[in-house]
């Protein structure tokens, strides 16, 4: 009865420590989505102001469409950068969910570049997506592949293809 009593006793400390730990990890993702909010808010801010000035410019007409289109597109992908960062569907909330599970060392934000990988994104867009290099996000992607135990010639994509379909 008292073993009974002390394993009860140390499941429930268990469950609160879990408990305390998912509030500290929800603390932190709502202070990121927060900051990558307030980042891409502020680019797409400065990019449209840009686009303002560039017609105030006195220069040809193809010169300043083809200016306004690239401000354009990347007002575009900052904008479907943050949809990316904050609607996650619940498969894909308990996708990443699984995949923190099996490799609890991975930090937010290869989270994020594993779920944008999953997501079909090509390095470019994942790397305009979180606001870094491609060479960064290459660096990234190189200790991914030795954080998930790939081997030299397996995809970091079909990894993540596979571990999505297996329960």
């Amino acid at each position: 009865m008292k073993a009974q009593s002390e394993t009860s006793k140390k499941s429930v400390q268990d469950l609160e420590k879990e408990i305390a730990d998912l509030k500290a990890r929800i603390t932190f993702k709502d202070m990121e989505l927060t900051r990558v909010s307030t980042a891409v808010t502020e680019k797409t801010g400065k990019l449209k102001r840009l686009l303002e000035q560039i017609e105030s410019l006195d220069l040809d007409q193809a010169t300043k469409k083809m200016m306004k289109e690239s401000c354009l597109t990347l007002i575009d992908s900052h904008i479907i950068g943050k949809m990316i960062n904050t609607e996650l569907t619940e498969a894909d909330s308990v996708f990443l969910s699984r995949l923190q599970k099996k490799h609890p060392k991975l930090n937010q934000r290869e989270m994020r570049v594993l779920h944008l990988v999953k997501l079909n994104n090509d390095t470019r867009e994942i790397a305009q997506t979180i606001g870094i290099s491609t060479r960064g996000l290459e660096s990234i992607r190189y200790r991914l592949h030795k954080k998930l135990g790939l081997g030299k010639h397996q995809s970091i994509k079909t990894y993540l293809s596979e571990f999505a379909i297996t329960e």
